[in-house]
């Protein structure tokens, strides 16, 4: 029998990290842990890798070590696969493209896993950008600039903010399936044909769901686009969702929410219900 797959927001993560201040307590969680090693193939999200990469990035130097402890969680969960940028993952899964031909330096599971090692490794920000010794190479040194991945992975933040305050200001029209998987296909300069958009549109439902939500919100004129970038973060994670095996845990109930009517929202497991699910003596 094949498992299933599940993955991680960045919320189990940083609630486990605050231990008895946090949302969810330790004790349970070791149950919880159990559970999910031996039901599921434990995955790490390229997203909730970036976003706990961006807190140890904007935080100050003497708390580099505290601030990598949910990252610490996420490595420590059970035997990892790594999941590759999440628009790469879904024109891999929905369309068999071949991940080198989707872009010249690869964000693939390979180098996300040596990105999390080397930053896992480091005692600070600054021995990390000077160079830390390779686990595997004798004699070799790694670096890794927090500052520049967490820039450059921020601009897609930032451009979803200006889509949706076009939305709101009518110079952008709202999301359609077929125009939306066309947007997709154009990030890697690929051409929308309707049978691909439309597999793409079926296969990113829930992700899509979550587009046409943030599309309804950004039309309050009290709605913050600056504040809300972290938004894009949300859509790209249910990016995973496009393999039938895999299911999302999260704390966060408006995932739900924003993918009501969804065929893939049963896959989007909110924590305190996935904890009640679970038979007594795991």
């Amino acid at each position: 029998m094949v498992r299933p797959k599940i993955y991680f927001d960045t919320n189990i993560c940083i609630d486990l990290a605050n231990g008895n201040n946090g949302n969810i307590d330790p004790n349970e969680w070791n149950r919880v842990r159990r559970y999910i090693r031996e039901k599921y193939r434990y995955c790490i999200s390229f997203i909730t890798v970036k976003e706990l990469f961006a807190a140890l990035a904007r935080g100050s130097e003497e708390f580099f070590s505290t601030n990598k402890q949910p990252l610490e969680i996420l490595y420590g969960c059970g035997k990892r696969e790594f999941l590759p940028y999440p628009f790469a993952f879904a024109l891999q899964t929905v369309l068999q493209v071949r991940h080198e031909d989707l872009h010249s330096e690869p964000k693939d599971g390979a180098r996300l896993k040596k990105m999390v090692e080397v930053v896992l490794d480091a005692s600070t920000k600054d021995t990390l950008e000077r160079g830390i010794p390779d686990r595997r190479r004798r004699g070799k040194f790694l670096t890794f600039d927090l500052d520049d991945f967490d820039s450059v992975e921020n601009g897609p933040q930032k451009e979803f903010a200006k889509i949706l305050e076009g939305i709101r200001d009518g110079t952008i029209d709202a999301p359609d399936p077929r125009k939306w998987s066309a947007w997709l296909l154009a990030q890697y300069k690929m051409t929308p044909y309707s049978e691909q958009c439309d597999a793409l549109s079926r296969s990113l439902d829930a992700a899509y769901q979550h587009t046409v939500f943030l599309a309804a919100l950004a039309k309050n004129r009290n709605y913050n686009f600056a504040k809300q970038e972290s938004h894009w973060g949300d859509v790209a994670q249910l990016f995973y969702l496009c393999d039938e095996r895999m299911h999302f845990l999260t704390s966060d109930t408006e995932f739900l929410s924003a993918a009501k009517g969804s065929t893939q929202s049963s896959r989007i497991l909110l924590y305190r219900d996935f904890v009640q699910r679970i038979p007594t003596g795991c």
